[in-house]
């Protein structure tokens, strides 16, 4: 799936967007999430916490919760 440009400029200004797996994998602990997941390919390739971004996105959501 191709982001369009608004959403995708959005996306890389996002706090848990890293370019290499260190970054996210602490930023998965922290979080209390198992893994990471990736977007983009090549020179684009971008990790975030979470096996999956519906895991992240859960996670946020339980933390704003507290």
């Amino acid at each position: 799936m191709a982001l369009n440009k608004r959403k995708h400029t959005s996306f890389l200004k996002n706090k848990h967007v890293y370019k290499s797996p260190g970054p996210a994998k602490k930023a998965a602990t922290r979080l209390g999430l198992k893994g990471i997941h990736a977007h983009g390919r090549g020179k684009t390739k971008r990790y975030m916490p979470g096996s999956s971004h519906k895991a992240y996105t859960n996670a946020l959501r339980k933390k704003r919760r507290k």
